[in-house]
């Protein structure tokens, strides 16, 4: 049985993602946000994880954690000290938004009942964001 929770680090994808957070670099993040924004193809559920979870990443690194943040974005953060990162900010709020109006997952949580907790998280983590 895998993960499955509303919150941003709640699922598989995002637990596999983490385990590797000592290999991504801020280019790495760049990437998913870009592709989860802009592709036009469906978005699937495990692309849609792994952005939400680099858009934690990117509040984390703008002085917005999410409570109870995992050790490995905290350590990541502290080795990739906070630059100037609107361009990213813009692409983790554009891939939030996506996600959050269409993609898998949130079909996924509309037919499991539970998307108000989702988009509840969702909305959080874009405030956090700025947006």
């Amino acid at each position: 049985m895998g993960a499955w929770g509303s919150g941003s680090f709640d699922n598989d994808e995002a637990t596999d993602w983490l385990a590797q957070m000592t290999k991504v670099a801020p280019k790495d993040l760049a990437n998913i946000l870009t592709e989860a924004a802009e592709s036009p193809d469906y978005l699937e559920a495990p692309a849609a994880s792994v952005a939400v979870a680099a858009a934690e990443v990117i509040a984390a690194w703008n002085g917005a954690p999410a409570t109870g943040l995992p050790a490995a974005i905290a350590d990541w953060v502290k080795k990739n000290q906070k630059i100037s990162t609107p361009v990213l900010k813009d692409l983790a709020v554009r891939a939030l938004e996506r996600v959050r109006r269409n993609s898998e997952l949130k079909d996924l949580w509309m037919e499991a009942d539970g998307l108000n907790d989702w988009t509840t998280a969702i909305q959080d983590l874009q405030t956090r964001l700025g947006n």
